[in-house]
């Protein structure tokens, strides 16, 4: 599954678990600045959760990863040109219309909150304004119910007597003092990438009458009778439109607001069942971390299943063909198309090989790791000509005669340990540079590039069958041959403590002057 399609799920889980828990503990409890703070808590963590398990930044996006199986890479007489791994069937993405039907519900919610704002903006300007308190109030000539956004406050200007002016004007200062639009503001960028989650909505709805509640309280706290202000609320009892980031003095709150205001406040000691909270985001840690365990997997046998992406270092590409295998092992699999893999493995203490033609092997321990992401350095020898070479005569030199593969040698393709040039790729790319030339039908004609020869390490060192896997012209061709017949000493590869046939390829980048 895809990495954000996952994330968007678990947050989608624990965002409506954590309201089922705020809706059956604490809905009805009087401690309104509690269940504000475990509302928008809770918007938050359901965002945060998720990450805890999945590395959305990292380059790994298992979208058509191979399954496990296993490739026996111990005996073959094949060349590494007659490997091939399997494309995936083609079939309808089914991800794709589902990425671009997402895509467009957050369009359309994103549009509709642009929409509110410039509509708001345009109401203020065509509006009586005038200032209270440190405040703008604008009066409207539309049947609205008041509201306030940010440090105005929308009023109908035929609908508000001075008997209920005073207290509405309490009521809506009470939220802008209280910051309840950050909230809402909160509630809607959630609401973007959820919009789809029915339970954001109601995040929004109950955040909304805890906000009512609040401002009352406010209200009430300034000496306001509260008889009179609930006649006010039963007065201003009207339908109208509902602004997303505004608050409403709301009908559909009234009889809630009234018994809120009367019921006998909730114990102190009752504060106490906020605490559920953190066992359960506890337990939603818990659930969506990774089931494989030590105890589940490489202690008692269990096989578990390794996956990532091997890439190419300097350029961050996924890298197709490179065989992963178990070390002491031969059992393996081959990277897809974008460098993804996926590989059994029974026992954590095991490593894992990392071999491509063309790129330094890594040995990666499995430990703990149920995703392990590989950067291959490239081990391309580049040639300076610039400066000449020991052998400037290639009519006095002798080419080996190559020798044919018998047959009767088992070769490998990929091995625990590789065969080693003495001195390493720096001694190697000296001895190169100390006997190669750059051909000069080729300076003439400006040919450069990388040719990619492919030969055989027998089990004393020696090398045979040499040939171009990936040529660039013939004269560069030719004497990447020609001087790949001249290595000696090599260490041979081992598997198992034992020396054996290695097929190796060696790339050279010829690069003009």
């Amino acid at each position: 599954m895809n990495n954000f399609v996952e994330y968007i799920i678990k947050s989608g889980i624990s965002l409506t678990v954590l309201y089922l828990f705020y809706w059956l503990v604490l809905r009805n409890d009087t401690h309104f600045r509690l269940n504000r703070l475990v509302l928008l808590f809770s918007l938050v963590i359901s965002l945060i959760i998720p990450l805890t398990d999945l590395d959305l930044f990292k380059v790994n996006r298992l979208r058509d990863a191979l399954p496990p199986f296993v490739i026996n890479f111990g005996e073959t007489d094949a060349s590494l040109d007659q490997i091939s791994v399997a494309a995936p069937a083609k079939t309808v993405d089914a991800w794709k219309i589902i990425t671009l039907i997402y895509l467009l519900g957050i369009g359309v919610t994103f549009a509709r909150l642009i929409y509110q704002a410039i509509y708001l903006q345009a109401v203020s300007r065509l509006s009586d304004k005038h200032s209270r308190d440190g405040y703008t109030v604008i009066s409207m000539n539309t049947d609205i119910m008041p509201f306030s956004y940010f440090k105005r406050i929308f009023l109908p200007a035929s609908k508000i007597d001075d008997f209920s002016m005073n207290s509405i004007i309490a009521h809506e200062k009470s939220h802008m003092m209280q910051y309840h639009y950050m909230d809402l503001f909160i509630t809607e960028a959630v609401a973007i990438f959820q919009w789809f989650n029915p339970v954001v909505w109601f995040y929004e709805r109950s955040l909304k009458e805890i906000h009512e509640y609040l401002a009352d309280e406010a209200v009430l706290t300034t000496g306001e009778d509260r008889g009179k202000y609930q006649a006010i609320l039963v007065n201003e009892a009207m339908g109208g439109p509902v602004f997303v980031f505004t608050n409403q003095f709301n009908q559909s709150l009234i009889k809630k607001r009234i018994t809120m205001m009367n019921k006998l406040k909730t114990s102190r000691l009752a504060q106490l069942k906020a605490l559920l909270v953190v066992p359960l985001v506890a337990g939603l840690l818990v659930a969506f971390a990774n089931p494989q365990t030590s105890a589940q997997a490489g202690t008692d046998g269990n096989p578990i299943t390794i996956t990532g992406q091997v890439i190419v270092k300097t350029t961050g590409e996924g890298l197709p063909g490179t065989a992963v295998i178990i070390k002491g092992t031969t059992n393996g699999t081959l990277t897809n198309r974008n460098g993804e893999y996926a590989l059994e493995v029974g026992d954590r203490n095991a490593s894992l090989i990392f071999s491509c033609v063309g790129f330094k092997t890594e040995e990666i321990p499995v430990s703990n790791n149920t995703k392990i992401n590989v950067e291959l350095q490239e081990d391309v020898l580049m040639l300076d000509f610039e400066h000449g070479n020991k052998m400037q005569d290639m009519s006095n030199q002798q080419q080996k005669p190559r020798k044919e593969n018998t047959g009767n040698e088992k070769m490998y393709v990929m091995v625990e340990d590789n065969p080693a040039y003495p001195g390493g790729t720096d001694a190697l790319q000296k001895f190169l540079q100390e006997n190669i030339l750059y051909p000069e039908a080729a300076k003439r004609n400006g040919i450069q590039g990388i040719v990619i020869v492919q030969y055989t390490i027998d089990g004393k060192g020696a090398i045979k069958n040499v040939k171009v896997m990936r040529g660039v012209s013939p004269e560069l061709d030719e004497e990447a041959l020609r001087v790949t017949n001249l290595i000696t000493g090599w260490k041979p590869a081992m598997q198992n403590g034992k020396s054996i046939t290695r097929v190796v390829s060696m790339p050279v980048k010829f690069v003009l002057p």
